[in-house]
Parts: structure tokens; sequence; C-alpha cells
């Protein structure tokens, strides 16, 4: 399979939406139409520091990813959302090793991560991939409803 990592763009907002809607209950969040989707990604609401990519796989869209705090030493990994058709087969790994190639590239110190402690199979799989557990957090997510969760974390070899 080929995968490979593209900047999103305006014909791929529809995507996130989708593979957002999939995954809606996993990530606690409330319905977006399209419209406040291009807000919050490339309008009014958009954060200059934040960046947005979907996963091609074999030149199919397969997940989104979105970074942030891109102006700071610690970014983040604040969604990775990986399409159900395309679930187990790379994408997660390889959109980790995308992020932490941006980091090294970008002189990033770490990475962050935040997830609900009952997204197991979130949990799991950034443990896998050598995360830590930094510590245990209480933080809103898209429904507006506190949550326990977990900050993940891994330092990064910058190039000098």
């Amino acid at each position: 399979m080929d995968i490979k990592t593209i900047p999103l763009s305006e014909d791929s907002v529809q995507f996130v939406h989708d593979v957002f809607e999939q995954n809606i209950e996993i990530l606690h969040g409330s319905l977006i139409t399209i419209v406040e989707w291009k807000k919050y990604i490339f309008g009014e609401y958009a954060d200059p520091y934040e960046q947005h990519y979907i996963i091609l796989a074999d030149e199919k869209p397969a997940a989104w990813l979105k970074l942030n705090g891109l102006n700071s030493n610690n970014i983040c990994i604040s969604m990775l959302v990986v399409d159900d058709k395309f679930k187990r087969q790379g994408i997660g790994s390889y959109a980790v090793r995308f992020t932490e190639e941006y980091a090294v590239i970008n002189n990033k110190k770490a990475i962050r991560i935040q997830t609900t402690k009952d997204n197991l199979a979130a949990t799991h799989f950034y443990l896998k991939q050598g995360y830590q557990i930094l510590k245990t957090i209480n933080y809103a997510v898209g429904d507006g409803i506190l949550r326990d969760g977990y900050e993940f974390f891994k330092r990064i070899q910058p190039i000098k």
C-alpha cells in the first residue's frame, strides 16, 4: 500500500466531516456542518498555529491528522482519526512517524497527545508507539463535558 501525507485542502473537508462523524462517539464530539468545518480549518476560527493533513492510502483518503502548538517547542497531535476501512493497516503508525519527522525537521523537542481514558484503542496505540503517559488530566472534549484522560509525551531529538 502506498501511503503519503498531503496538506488538507477545502476539497478534503467532506472527508474530515465524514471520518469525524464515523468516530463521533469515541471522540465525544458533536455534529459539525461542512460550513462550520471550513470556518474552523480555513476561516474565521482557524488557529494559525495548527496544520491539518490527510493521509492517503493508494490515493484514497484514509485518515485526518491535526497538529497544533506549532509555535511552541512541544507540538501536539490534537486529532488522529482513521477511516474504518483503513484501521489496523498501519495508517495511524504512519501518521505518528510523519509527525515525529515533522518535529525533527522543525526542531521541536517533544510531541504531546491527549485522549480520554475510555478511548482504549488510542491509549494502547500510543503506548505501542513509544509514548509515555505524562499525567492524568481532566479536560473538556468536543461535547463540552469534562472527562478523565491521559496526556502522552515523547521527547524528540531535533536536528542541531
